[in-house]
């Protein structure tokens, strides 16, 4: 995989402060829509990882907020190279799910937002195998790989 869109799949538990969107509750899994048509394409998956992972101490967008204090859940991808697809990924899970925060995301663009909540998981998943969405290849967490050292 190189160029398309990806959606973070991630839990939220209490009040959190979203740069000049302010602060904001969350309770619960979150979904939020990214591009990765720019030059680095999927890589910017490994970077938002290295933010949930408490790695990279850098708040550049929106997302990184939730990163820095949420529980990363997954990801997931679809190869494309139209410019227009995040946009149009997001006003279709706009027509499944409740938006979360208003403006999330969506500073570039005329989006109400890109970050949803999900009340239901298992028919979110259903929802992105549908759309042509599969799992982000995950690495290995540290705690496993010193398991298997053992």
């Amino acid at each position: 995989m190189e160029r398309g869109v990806y959606v973070l799949c991630l839990e939220v538990w209490g009040e959190v402060s979203v740069g000049r969107l302010g602060r904001w509750r969350l309770d619960g899994t979150y979904a939020y829509v990214g591009s990765a048509q720019g030059p680095g394409g999927f890589r910017r998956l490994e970077r938002h990882r290295r933010v949930a992972d408490g790695c990279s101490p850098v708040r550049r967008w929106h997302i990184d907020y939730l990163l820095a204090v949420g529980r990363w859940r997954g990801a997931f991808a679809r190869e494309t190279e139209d410019p227009t697809a995040e946009c149009a990924l997001a006003r279709a899970l706009a027509d499944h799910l409740p938006l979360a925060i208003p403006r999330f995301g969506s500073s570039d663009c005329r989006c109400s937002t890109h970050l949803f909540a999900v009340p239901d998981p298992e028919r979110f998943l259903q929802l992105l195998a549908a759309l042509g969405f599969r799992t982000f290849p995950q690495r290995e967490e540290p705690r496993d790989r010193s398991a298997r050292m053992r």
